[in-house]
């Protein structure tokens, strides 16, 4: 494999983890929307981009988030937090972008993914 693919294999698993560590939070943050039944308002929900500085905050339902993380792979981020080389952009909103992680970072994503261990 050339060093160039080396590189972005490294790249697309870094911002896949950090990405990870982000919707883990998020799932918390539903978790307890779901306890309070505050399914249909929008909640904030933090920016699960690959900046490990972001502070962004998303407003979703609770249905627009599980619409996003029925896919291992895709995340919602801020408009203009996604990264060309680590990821596509899946769907555009007024308030939020969903991408989906490339190549090793996908497998990552879905290896990290707190949904898939509890079908383990």
């Amino acid at each position: 494999m050339a060093p160039h693919n080396n590189f972005d294999d490294v790249r697309r698993m870094r911002a896949a983890k950090n990405q990870s560590l982000f919707r883990e939070v998020n799932e918390r943050v539903e978790g307890i929307a779901q306890s309070f039944n505050l399914d249909t308002q929008h909640l904030d929900f933090i920016c699960e981009c690959a900046h490990t500085d972001c502070v962004e905050r998303l407003e979703l339902s609770v249905g627009e988030y599980e619409a996003i993380r029925r896919v291992p792979t895709h995340f919602a981020v801020a408009g203009g937090h996604e990264i060309a080389d680590v990821e596509t952009v899946v769907e555009r909103t007024g308030r939020y972008v969903v991408v989906s992680k490339l190549g090793v970072g996908g497998e990552v994503a879905h290896e990290l993914d707190p949904r898939q261990a509890e079908h383990a």
